[in-house]
């Protein structure tokens, strides 16, 4: 499993388990969309943080690559 499959995992079941007690015990719509807004906002956070680290990665195998290109013709 990769690195964003587990952050969407890890972030599912409070979401899932929100959803069962809010059901269960009769919340208030405005409580649970609380949880859920904070859930959202922690998982978009781990989500942009995760492009970036790719992005950086890939720059960075793209400039060895072109590195390797350039260095032999002289």
């Amino acid at each position: 499993m990769d690195q964003i499959e587990q952050i969407v995992s890890g972030l599912m079941m409070p979401i899932k388990k929100e959803v069962n007690d809010a059901y269960y015990y009769g919340r208030h719509p405005e409580d649970s969309r609380k949880v859920l807004d904070e859930l959202e906002t922690k998982l978009s956070s781990q989500l942009a943080r995760q492009y970036v680290k790719g992005w950086d990665a890939g720059r960075k195998a793209l400039v060895q690559e072109l590195q390797k290109g350039i260095g032999g013709q002289k």
